[in-house]
């Protein structure tokens, strides 16, 4: 764990909230039904990501069964996304993640998320995260301090942005 990242992770501790924390009833639920989720995770929405901590690939995995998502796309990995997938998860370096929401919204369904690995790394880790959660397209950003959630929802009337304890 670098310096940087051990600062971070303190500030993310101090910040960082639960479900009585938020005022989203989506964040509220995510929480409640994901986050704090203990059941078995079925077998045909384990999300593999070698690069990320087994508490984080279980998490993507609770999220994506939660929320039913089938097309589960990993970059880079995939050469080309044919379909709209439900779940983007970017494993790359952050000097390739100030475009992704600009690439990628399009692409995406309303109820898709972006995921994002590794937001607290280094300081230029955590630069980029902050100009993502801050552009236009993104409605709702999500800290978890290891991964990093974006979603699109049309139906977020304002941006919000959240960190939460997990």
């Amino acid at each position: 764990m670098t310096l940087h990242a051990l600062i971070a992770y303190l500030k993310y501790t101090r910040k960082a909230k639960g479900r009585h924390g938020t005022h989203s009833p989506f964040v509220y639920d995510l929480v409640d039904n994901v986050l704090l989720d203990k059941d078995p995770i079925k077998k045909e929405y384990f999300i593999k990501c070698p690069s990320l901590e087994l508490k984080y690939e279980n998490l993507l995995s609770r999220i994506a069964a939660y929320y039913n998502y089938k097309e589960i796309v990993t970059l880079p990995g995939t050469n080309a996304i044919i379909n709209r997938p439900d779940m983007l998860l970017i494993n790359s370096e952050p000097n390739t993640w100030l475009n992704l929401p600009d690439e990628y919204a399009p692409l995406l369904k309303n109820e898709s998320v972006i995921v994002i690995t590794g937001i607290h790394k280094t300081a230029a880790h955590t630069g980029a995260w902050k100009k993502l959660a801050a552009n236009d397209k993104v409605s709702m950003s999500i800290d978890l301090y290891g991964i990093g959630l974006l979603l699109f929802k049309e139906e977020f009337k304002e941006k919000q942005h959240f960190v939460l304890k997990y």
